[in-house]
């Protein structure tokens, strides 16, 4: 097989490889990453090494809960707090057609804070606040929201309709199959070859990333019309603009606002979650990462089913919005099942719920392409990398402070409170469809008038 037939078999894809290969490496650091850190804080609190690999007899401990918590927090904001106007750096990137330096400076990064986590993995009973060295290196580079936002931009250009949605939907299946594989692998690579095998494998996975990129992603020229005034200074450019692109008048501004809001209270509800389900199962289920990535994975195989055979089949005969609404309804009564259970089946068994978790992330990304002209989805896609960092940042300072403080109480505070949340979300995005639906309907009567304004004209002038 030559390389240019593998070049034009791999292009239609664009940056679904690459993006798998990341999402893979992020899937199988992620459980093991939080089991070291409770780890790290046992060793930290307790100095014992047999305590402190034995999960059944710690997992109560609410003195352990609460430092892991305050060290994912840290963690969160490290990685987060940088990446937000590198993030607007690299957006603005996408517009002036620089693809493939938007989503290596962040690869690049990648690479070289994986090395830090191996060489504290080997250096065993290190602080664990030194983890926070590669979580600033990869987030002063743009972070996760610029590889996810950078990928999201160069897939929808130069697409329209179905043809964008599809595109989206292939974006989320890259990213679930990456959970599926790396969450069932993660725990088990641990427990059979320790955490430093652990790190190397993602450092390997993310130098193929970068080695698929240079070989594969290409910069593609979009015409752009040509402007005779002086091309305002870098800092506007790249970070004044892309935010003056949510004000700025338009049509469905309202509804594009809505969406965004939507769209940030769904990811304050999902990363939210995400910091402190490790935590919860943990501490409701005594799971290590070995349970916790089989759930991780099974909830992404449903995931990635969903959005790629399901989503597109579905978008033929019905809207993002509605889709999305589907997805949002099957979280909340996860999440519910979630607060009040005990039982590991019944949660390895609800896991099917996922199937529409894809959904919503999908159809709130497609949704917000669809009201941004085609020369500002680069901008777009760094609001909403900013809007992820932002909700990023937010749940994390809210639930991994608050959580330990439920557990004398009641775990499922935190579970049931984003059940609310994610209500909210669902009311503003029907809201906005129905803004949406209303405008369509404006303009469809507006062009029938003139349309039948045009042919009595043309009837008179035939007379």
């Amino acid at each position: 097989m030559d390389r240019s037939f593998l070049r034009a078999l791999v292009t239609q894809w664009r940056t679904e490889p690459a993006l798998f290969l990341y999402m893979l490496g992020s899937y199988i650091k992620m459980p093991v990453f939080q089991n070291l850190l409770f780890e790290k804080s046992c060793w930290e609190l307790y100095n014992d090494d047999d305590l402190c690999s034995n999960v059944t007899a710690y997992h109560k401990d609410e003195g352990v809960q609460a430092m892991e918590n305050r060290l994912f927090f840290y963690s969160s904001l490290t990685l987060t707090l940088p990446s937000i106007p590198a993030s607007l750096i690299l957006g603005s990137l996408v517009d002036k057609s620089r693809i493939r330096l938007s989503i290596l400076i962040p690869l690049v990064a990648l690479v070289l804070s994986s090395l830090v986590y191996i060489a504290l993995s080997i250096w065993e009973h290190s602080s664990p606040y030194l983890l926070l060295i590669s979580d600033f290196i990869f987030g002063i580079a743009g972070g996760y929201t610029s590889i996810i936002g950078v990928s999201a931009a160069y897939s929808v250009r130069g697409t329209t309709g179905n043809i964008r949605s599809a595109r989206m939907s292939r974006l989320e299946a890259a990213i679930g199959l990456g959970g599926c594989i790396g969450s069932f692998l993660s725990g088990k690579i641990r427990v059979a070859f320790g955490y430093t095998a652990v790190f190397s494998i993602i450092t390997v996975l993310q130098v193929l990333a970068i080695v698929y990129v240079l070989l594969f992603v290409k910069d593609e020229a979009y015409e752009e019309i040509p402007d005779s005034q002086p091309q305002p200074p870098f800092i506007r450019r790249s970070i004044i603009d892309p935010l003056l692109v949510l004000t700025r008048i338009r049509p469905l501004r309202v509804v594009l606002i809505a969406c965004f809001c939507a769209f940030g209270l769904e990811l304050f509800a999902f990363s939210g979650m995400s910091d402190i389900q490790f935590s919860f199962m943990r501490f409701q289920l005594a799971w290590d990462d070995v349970a916790y990535g089989q759930f991780s994975s099974l909830s992404s195989l449903f995931g990635t089913i969903g959005v790629l055979l399901l989503y597109p089949f579905l978008r033929l005969l019905i809207s993002d919005v509605f889709l999305g609404s589907i997805g949002l309804v099957l979280k909340m009564a996860f999440l519910t099942v979630l607060s009040f259970s005990t039982s590991s089946a019944l949660i390895y068994i609800l896991s099917i719920l996922s199937i529409g978790s894809r959904f919503v992330s999908t159809a709130f990304r497609t949704q917000i392409a669809n009201l941004v002209e085609e020369d500002e989805q680069g901008k777009m896609s760094s609001l909403v990398s900013i809007l992820e960092g932002v909700a990023g940042i937010l749940a994390t300072a809210v639930l991994n402070n608050l959580f330990p403080l439920t557990l004398s109480i009641w775990a499922g505070i935190c579970p049931i409170s984003i059940v609310g949340l994610l209500g909210i979300a669902l009311i503003i995005l029907i809201i906005s469809s129905f803004g949406l639906s209303a405008y369509k309907r404006e303009q469809e009567g507006a062009m029938d008038e003139t349309r039948s304004t045009e042919s009595t004209i043309d009837h008179v002038d035939y007379q």
